[in-house]
């Protein structure tokens, strides 16, 4: 097995090596919960503001929130990603859309100008970023004062339920076999619990917000303190 990392030539080979299986897995092992939680989001960032011209979908993948996103019909959207596999499934979906624009790009150096955005999203990417911070403050450079900023992510839950105790088995044990197996691959599912288990509590990653300039406007549990919606805005 490879060595699990974050770094980033890990996390766009791992991507392009999954591409082709990721969306049905996803959806599986979610129950299609997945595509619930991102249109409930959509649905809050329309409560909360009538347009959005320029948006961007961070770690955008196969496209799932992108196409949530091109429903609030910005003129541009551009989704931006480290897998270039992932991309070409992302611009399959979209079909040619001419507001969409599909970018190569890393999150501690996004290739826009200051303020450029009035949205910038990321579902079930960010715990990826091999330096979190510094994406933080990226993405702030990038938005506009008073931009949004949403977050769909599984988060550590240092919760000792039983019931997270039973589904964290199912979720360490279970899901990497099948997913290996799925997907071909020898290590990628192993890498998805990983990446829950080292990455920050909501708590924490709701004080890294305040710390780089966002207050958080909007806060969701979906699924047993692991999963959250999050969506912030930035006020400096």
């Amino acid at each position: 097995m490879k060595e699990i990392t974050r770094s980033k030539k890990f996390v766009g080979n791992m991507f392009d090596e999954i591409s082709p299986t990721y969306d049905r897995l996803n959806h599986i092992f979610s129950m299609r919960q997945d595509l619930r939680w991102r249109r409930k989001a959509i649905k809050e960032l329309k409560d909360l503001e009538n347009s959005y011209d320029k948006i961007l979908d961070l770690a955008a993948g196969t496209g799932d929130l992108t196409i949530e996103l091109n429903k609030l019909s910005p003129e541009h959207l551009f989704a931006a990603d480290l897998s270039l596999e992932m991309l070409k499934i992302n611009k399959q979906k979209m079909n040619n859309n001419s507001c969409t624009h599909f970018v190569k790009a890393d999150a501690m150096y996004l290739p826009f100008a200051d303020n450029y955005f009035k949205l910038a999203g990321i579902s079930f990417g960010i715990r990826n970023f091999e330096f979190l911070n510094e994406s933080i403050k990226e993405i702030g450079r990038v938005l506009d004062l008073k931009g949004k900023f949403l977050t769909i992510e599984m988060f550590r839950n240092p919760s000792q339920s039983l019931l997270l105790k039973a589904f964290l088995f199912y979720f360490n044990k279970i899901v990497p076999r099948i997913g290996n197996l799925l997907s071909h691959s020898n290590y990628a599912y192993n890498y998805l619990f990983r990446s829950v288990e080292t990455f920050l509590s909501i708590d924490e990653y709701v004080k890294l917000l305040k710390g780089n300039g966002f207050r958080v406007i909007y806060q969701k549990n979906n699924f047993m303190g692991i999963v959250h919606t999050v969506i912030a805005e930035k006020i400096m």
